[in-house]
């Protein structure tokens, strides 16, 4: 969860001390692979959605669909994301207004499903309700879903409220670090007197 934490805030040396920590306590190049697919399709998602917000395709909320996929339709690709996941998570309905972007989503989503980890479901899904969180500092996003459905997924898990709040404090940790250490390479600062 700290190699996360400060990938997304931009603190290699720390993500690299973190993953070093990790790797002692049975990590390995899989999981961090899965680490980094899990951000870069939350965060790329992120990014998409707050785009057609800017570009005004769906202000309001709701999603539109402009084209549609080169081969079927956006529904009946919904239809088989409902019928394998029970629900049409937030964004599959925001890479809905390009169908083939859809089914390239859909494709990416099942990839990570299946890529080799030695870490389990439960700590996958807090991983990814980090991110969410996370991405929902960056705009007014209507994310609280994702947010929602990732913690609930982690407590069907065994996850308890500690756990929980673990990963939120470690995000702050993570913001407040970065914040520190980049103020500390950013300013002129004279170093500090002995005993003050």
């Amino acid at each position: 969860m700290f190699v996360a934490g400060y990938l997304l805030n931009r603190y290699g040396e720390a993500a690299r001390q973190h993953q070093h920590r990790a790797r002692a306590h049975g990590a390995t190049d899989d999981d961090f692979r899965l680490l980094l697919k899990i951000l870069e399709f939350y965060r790329g998602l992120r990014g998409f959605q707050d785009a057609q917000k800017l570009v005004s395709f769906w202000r309001s909320g709701v999603f539109p669909e402009i084209k549609p996929p080169l081969a079927g339709t956006t529904d009946e690709i919904y239809r088989g994301i409902t019928a394998s996941r029970g629900y049409i998570a937030n964004g599959f309905r925001v890479n809905g207004a390009d169908g083939e972007w859809l089914r390239l989503y859909l494709q990416r989503s099942d990839a990570i499903k299946r890529s080799p980890r030695t870490i389990d479901e439960r700590a996958v899904q807090l991983l990814a309700m980090a991110i969410t969180l996370k991405n929902h500092g960056y705009s007014d996003n209507w994310n609280d879903g994702c947010i929602q459905v990732h913690e609930d997924k982690a407590r069907a898990l065994g996850a308890g409220s500690a756990e929980v709040l673990e990963v939120v404090q470690i995000m702050e940790l993570c913001d407040s670090m970065t914040t520190a250490w980049e103020g500390a390479t950013l300013l002129d600062l004279a170093p500090a007197a002995a005993g003050a």
